[in-house]
């Protein structure tokens, strides 16, 4: 028996719960999930297993990521740290509101390639998330953010550049070209917010020094509507890939901006709720970190939806080439409700980045 096939019938085994002696009919079933990056696939894999001589259906995910022959170094390096945060143990009981899925194996090929074989996890709520979901996954983030808050978080593993991930320096030059040339038809759909984005831009470096200087926890770093799921009676993430340390109110940034972003929820549903999501997450947080303050969550939160100044430059770029930025969840959105989407999320960016450098000590 190859090692492929040794080590998924002992996720196998861990998945029904029992002794399997044979697989039977399996098949991997493609996920319509935004993978983004060549090499790495996401799919469904199932099949039936013998089991006492019984015939037992089961599914699982499975994650595949290519060797370095293939794989890019950064998807390379997602993929290690996510079976590190599982083979390390963090990931159990990491906070009482939030559940992760099961590993139930992995494997490292002899090219390098790293595949994990995931419980699959169903959501019971609707997508683009709704506003129960929001705030209900707000709230727990916050419990997380609480529990870690303080912890010396030294695991070499953690992901530690998660602000030049969203700041993106290398772009900042290109940035500021798109801004500055002023273009009529983005200037009649933003007016005033242009001038403002250029600034938005220039004081990235404030904003990082901000976020450097507040309390920090043990962050999911990519807490987006594709990775929350109300399962259970609670918040269930996937995709641990980006976890490590970071400020309090990091986790609420992607969870209400990224989402936008992305499609995986409205602006229309997530725009009314700001600050009642930030009430939740701050409640949730400082039940379990009195010292950390309210004014510290609010200046988090805005400082990392400030780094997301990409945003304004995209549907700048967008309204100049009549395209409009797609949102990766909604791919047949109308064009002219993705503009206005993506605007209100513009307003979101500018009104946090002014905040942020308003509250700043």
């Amino acid at each position: 028996m190859n090692d492929a096939l040794y080590e998924l019938k002992a996720a196998v085994t861990d998945a029904v719960g029992g002794p399997v002696t044979a697989l039977a009919d399996v098949e991997r079933i493609p996920l319509d999930y935004d993978a983004f990056l060549a090499h790495r696939t996401v799919s469904r894999i199932q099949g039936h297993a013998l089991v006492g001589g019984e015939r037992v259906a089961w599914s699982m995910i499975e994650k595949r990521t290519e060797g370095p022959a293939l794989a890019s170094a950064y998807l390379l390096d997602n993929g290690r740290r996510e079976v590190n945060a599982y083979a390390s143990g963090v990931l159990a009981g990491i906070a009482p509101g939030i559940g992760t899925p099961r590993m139930h194996g992995k494997l490292r090929d002899a090219e390098g390639g790293m595949t994990l074989w995931l419980e699959e996890i169903r959501h019971g709520g609707a997508r683009p998330l709704d506003a129960e979901t929001v705030l209900a996954a707000a709230r727990d983030l916050g419990g997380m953010g609480g529990l870690w808050a303080g912890r010396r978080l030294s695991e070499p593993w953690y992901f530690s550049g998660w602000i030049d991930r969203h700041s993106q320096p290398e772009a900042i030059e290109q940035g500021l070209a798109t801004l500055r040339r002023r273009d009529p038809r983005a200037a009649a759909h933003l007016g005033d917010r242009l001038a403002a984005a250029e600034q938005l831009v220039l004081n990235q470096a404030r904003y990082r020094g901000i976020l450097e200087s507040l309390p920090q926890t043990l962050c999911h770093h990519d807490a987006g509507g594709a990775n929350v799921f109300h399962s259970g009676g609670r918040t269930v993430l996937i995709d641990w890939e980006s976890i490590g340390p970071g400020p309090v109110g990091a986790d609420l940034a992607s969870l209400l901006f990224s989402s936008v972003r992305r499609g995986d929820a409205l602006a229309s549903v997530v725009m009314p709720l700001v600050e009642e999501a930030l009430d939740a997450y701050s409640t949730a947080l400082r039940a379990e970190a009195p010292t950390v303050t309210f004014e510290d969550i609010r200046l988090g939160f805005d400082a990392a939806v400030a780094l997301r100044w990409k945003l304004a430059v995209d549907v700048v770029a967008g309204i100049e080439k009549g395209e409009p930025p797609r949102r990766g969840s909604l791919p047949d959105e109308d064009p002219a409700a993705a503009l206005e989407e993506l605007i209100a999320l513009v307003d979101l960016l500018l009104a946090s980045a002014g905040r942020a450098l308003h509250k700043a000590p």
